[in-house]
């Protein structure tokens, strides 16, 4: 009979597997008595853009919001061309495809 030879890969699974349930078990801790964590990073969020667009987005810390807005923009004009969408180029030719591949699986069926 063979001596098997996966015990070595079988023990680094199950040392995997410890290692991301007591990760796991970190991360429940860390946010345990705070179930609505996820709700509250949003709203801050939220509340961080309200407080930009109140002041015209002047701010440094809204120069990410003014990115998403022009990203925005252009992706609803399917601008690829113009110097203010040429950085944004890429995310706007992928939604176009995109926009092409669901057409055709739909006119297929």
């Amino acid at each position: 009979m063979k001596e098997p030879h996966h015990r070595k890969k079988a023990g680094i699974g199950m040392i995997m597997v410890a290692a991301s349930l007591a990760l796991i078990g970190i991360l429940q801790i860390s946010i345990g008595p705070d179930v609505l964590f996820g709700d509250t990073i949003q709203r801050q969020q939220v509340a961080d853009f309200e407080d930009c667009k109140v002041n015209g987005f002047q701010e440094p810390q809204c120069a990410k919001w003014i990115d998403e807005m022009q990203l925005q923009e252009c992706r609803e004009n399917k601008d690829t061309e113009s110097s203010e969408c040429w950085k944004y180029r890429m995310w706007v030719i992928m939604d176009q495809e995109l926009e092409e591949i669901l057409k055709n699986a739909q006119n297929e069926e």
